[in-house]
């Protein structure tokens, strides 16, 4: 296999594990793998999953991570502006319980998504809290789930 152009491995956390199993049947689907395949040349060490710990059912592999993008919520600035004043102050207190005071500062700072769970249970306060509305958030991106 080769490099895959359109994948940027600065995105990958420092501590990701790789994996460098080539003849797995699930390799091409693996991110996992796709890291491993995508290391640049001033990346001298990495993470990886030990030979030994390769499963003989690639289907029961405890290490696996799909290549699906998932679509990542960015900043909240703007989430509850279209409720009307009691409901955004309850809606942003309920949200702002969901994480401590400095993740909660990361995300409103751009430096930390809000994963596709999270927005699940945003989802949820706004059902409760005002059913005729959605939450905004300032960005969208789809992007490889290294959580």
């Amino acid at each position: 296999m080769e490099k895959t152009p359109d994948f940027d491995y600065a995105k990958v956390p420092y501590d990701y594990v790789h994996c460098f199993h080539h003849q797995c049947p699930r390799a091409a689907e693996c991110l996992r793998h796709l890291a491993g395949l995508n290391i640049p040349a001033d990346v001298p060490t990495v993470r990886c999953v030990s030979p030994s710990a390769w499963p003989e059912d690639a289907a029961k592999c405890p290490h696996y991570r799909t290549t699906q993008k998932v679509t990542l919520a960015w900043g909240a600035s703007h989430m509850a502006e279209e409720v009307p004043y009691k409901q955004a102050v309850a809606i942003r207190n309920a949200v702002r319980r969901l994480w401590p005071k400095t993740t909660y500062f990361r995300i409103s700072h751009h430096e930390r998504p809000i994963t596709p769970d999270m927005q699940r249970k945003i989802d949820r306060i706004f059902a409760r809290l005002a059913p005729e509305a959605h939450p905004r958030y300032d960005c969208l991106t789809e992007e490889y789930d290294f959580l």
